[in-house]
């Protein structure tokens, strides 16, 4: 897959992820079920030559501009499992901090 292609999916997934997340009166059903939710992007193939960085992806994606939900880019390789479970690790700590439970 060219970079040309990897850019133009981005752009297209930057789209998708400004309208479930930064305009919720035009997607009241999905922003309510999105409200609070925790974003975690992996990064994947970091063990190729030639990967974006999670730099790169956090810029093409814009996603300095999202306070409304936490979130993260990990950097992996799904063929290896390098560096997953500290994604998921990050995942699992960031909801339990924001589970309130009565006593």
């Amino acid at each position: 897959m060219g970079l040309l292609t990897i850019l133009k999916k981005m752009k297209q997934k930057e789209r998708e992820l400004r309208l479930l997340m930064l305009y919720p009166r035009s997607t009241r059903t999905v922003a309510r079920r999105l409200a609070g939710a925790t974003l975690l992007i992996f990064a994947n193939k970091q063990d190729l030559p030639g990967a974006l960085s999670c730099n790169a992806i956090q810029e093409a994606l814009e996603l300095d501009s999202i306070r409304s939900h936490h979130w993260r880019i990990q950097g992996c390789s799904a063929v290896t499992g390098e560096d997953l479970l500290p994604g998921i690790d990050w995942l699992l700590d960031d909801i339990s901090s924001r589970v309130f439970t009565a006593d």
